[in-house]
């Protein structure tokens, strides 16, 4: 988890709580979660259901950009398509209200990187606008390798990576490892704050 300033702890305890409320980690213990890699767990993250609320996509977009604004001359955010779309767009609208207001926060443009480039039109592989330096992000992040994906198209597209940022890190501590040999890696959620508070499951996680 990253360090919080006074100033950022209110919208990340909202952001904190909005995961649960919207059900975006569910909590199962007597019947778990089947995941793509064929194992079973008994907790589930779907942020979808967390970008697809209003309060949810805003309250994730003011904590990235909280942090983004800190990194010096970034200038886009992305990632692979589809967890990012909602959170890059969110975020670059939110960095053209806080311009407005003071000219000193960055605009920041956004982009997402297709899994394959398209076979018509421009043929592109990155669709928006890729400002130099990046941020790549993403909603969950495991092993990372979709997000490395997206992290060596924006290289090869001649922009330079400041660090990958995920609203929540599910994987393990080797994961995070092999991530970190690539780039840096800040995520603002660790899984365990989620399993570790038991009333979070008895309460919204059934």
């Amino acid at each position: 988890m990253m360090s919080l300033s006074s100033d950022i702890k209110s919208d990340t305890q909202e952001l904190f709580d909005l995961v649960v409320k919207t059900r975006a980690f569910q909590y199962s213990p007597e019947k778990p979660f089947q995941l793509a890699s064929g194992a079973t767990s008994q907790f589930y993250f779907d942020l979808k259901l967390l970008n697809g609320d209003p309060r949810g996509i805003n309250a994730v977009a003011k904590v990235f950009y909280h942090y983004i604004k800190q990194m010096p001359d970034v200038r886009a955010v992305g990632g692979l398509a589809a967890g990012s779309i909602s959170i890059a767009t969110a975020i670059s609208q939110l960095s053209y209200f806080e311009n407005q207001m003071d000219s000193s926060n960055p605009l920041i443009e956004s982009f997402f990187v297709r899994k394959e480039a398209k076979k018509h039109g421009t043929e592109k592989l990155i669709e928006g606008r890729i400002g130099t330096p990046a941020v790549i992000i993403d909603d969950v992040i495991t092993s990372g390798m979709s997000a490395i994906i997206a992290v060596d198209a924006t290289k090869e597209a001649g922009c330079d990576c400041k660090c990958l940022m995920s609203v929540i890190f599910r994987g393990s501590d080797e994961q995070r490892k092999k991530i970190e040999e690539k780039i840096e890696l800040q995520c603002i959620f660790d899984k365990n704050q989620f399993i570790k508070n038991s009333k979070i499951g008895s309460k919204y996680c059934t």
